[in-house]
C-alpha cells in the first residue's frame, strides 16, 4: 500500500473518531434524532447528483434504510447523548464485530473455528467488564442502547452482502434518504423544543452537524469507497480498528474522558476480541480470494 493511501486511511480514522465528539457537542443543543435528521439532509442534498438508482434491490435497500437511517442512528446518537463519555461508546461499538461474525454463521453458513469463537467471547466479556465502571453502571441504558445498535449495524452488513454491485456511496445516500423523513416524525413525536435548539445553536453545534454529514460521512464514506476500488477489503478493514483508539484519544484530551480500570481492562478486552476476528477473518477472505483465481 502507497504512503499516500496509508495518509488516506489514517484520515479515514481520524474523521470517523471525531464523529463521535462531533456528535457529543451537536446534541449539546440539538435532540439525538433531530441531530440525525439534519445531518441526514446535509448528506441528502451534497450527495444527490453522484448517485444512481438501485435497481433490482428496492426492497432490500428500503429494509437497510429503516435498519441502519432510522433504527440505528436513532439508537446509537440516543446512547451517545446519555453517555457522560465518549471513550465508552467508542468501544462497546466494535461489537459489530463479533455480532457480523455470528450472523454471519447464521445467515450465510460461514464456519467459525475456536479462536473466532473465543475472541466473540472475549469482546463481549469485555462490554460487560465496561458496564461496572461506576461512571458507566451509573446509567446502563447508554451501553444497552449503542449494543442494540451496533446489533443493527451486524445485522446491516449481513444484508448488503446479498446486494452485488451496490456501491459505498449509493448505501450512504439512499440509508439517509429512506430515513430522513421518518426520522423527522419521530423527532417531532417524542422531542421537543426544535425551533428553539435551531435558534440557539452556536457556531459550534452547526459545525458540528455539518461536520458529521460532510466530513464523517460524504468524505470519510467516499475515501473508504476509493480505497475499496483498490484494494481488497481484508487489507483495509484491520486498519479501522484504529478508530476507538482515536476516539478515545479525542474522548481525553477535548471531552475530559477519565481512563478508569473497568474502562481499560473491558476496553482491551474488547479490541483484542475484534482485532483477531477482524484478522482471522481478512485471513479467511484471502484465501477464498486466492482460491477463487
Amino acid at each position: 500500500m502507497s504512503n499516500k493511501d496509508l495518509a488516506l486511511i489514517l484520515l479515514i480514522n481520524m474523521l470517523w473518531a471525531s464523529n463521535f465528539l462531533a456528535a457529543k457537542i451537536g446534541m449539546e443543543v440539538f435532540s439525538p434524532i433531530l441531530f440525525t435528521a439534519i445531518r441526514f439532509t446535509i448528506v441528502i442534498f451534497i450527495m444527490v447528483p453522484f448517485i444512481t438508482l438501485p435497481h433490482g434491490y428496492w426492497r432490500k435497500m428500503i429494509l437497510v434504510g429503516l435498519i441502519m437511517g432510522v433504527f440505528h442512528f436513532t439508537l446509537m446518537f440516543w446512547g451517545l447523548s446519555l453517555s457522560p463519555d465518549i471513550s465508552s461508546v467508542a468501544i462497546i461499538n466494535q461489537t459489530f464485530v463479533p455480532f457480523s461474525a455470528l450472523l454471519a454463521m447464521i445467515f450465510l453458513k460461514e464456519k467459525i473455528g475456536w479462536r473466532r469463537w473465543t475472541a466473540i467471547a472475549l469482546a463481549f466479556c469485555g462490554v460487560m467488564v465496561i458496564g461496572f465502571d461506576p461512571i458507566i453502571f451509573a446509567n446502563l441504558l447508554s451501553p444497552t442502547l449503542v449494543v442494540i445498535a451496533s446489533f443493527l449495524v451486524s445485522l446491516n452488513m449481513v444484508i448488503v452482502r446479498t446486494m452485488p454491485g451496490i456501491g459505498a456511496l449509493n448505501l450512504t445516500f439512499w440509508t439517509a434518504a429512506i430515513g430522513v423523513v421518518p426520522l423527522y416524525i419521530i423527532s417531532f413525536l417524542v422531542e421537543d423544543g426544535h425551533f428553539m435548539a435551531v435558534q440557539t445553536a452556536g457556531w459550534e453545534q452547526w459545525s458540528a452537524v455539518a461536520f458529521s454529514a460532510i466530513g464523517a460521512t460524504v468524505v470519510g464514506h467516499g475515501l473508504t469507497n476509493y480505497l475499496i476500488r483498490r484494494y481488497p477489503v481484508s487489507t483495509i478493514s484491520p486498519y479501522f480498528l484504529l478508530v476507538p483508539v482515536f476516539a478515545v484519544i479525542l474522548g481525553i484530551v477535548f471531552w475530559g474522558d477519565i481512563l478508569t480500570t473497568e474502562l481499560m481492562i473491558g476496553g482491551a478486552m474488547v479490541m483484542s476480541g475484534v482485532t483477531v476476528i477482524t484478522l482471522r477473518s481478512g485471513k479467511k477472505k484471502s484465501k477464498e480470494e486466492s482460491n477463487a483465481a
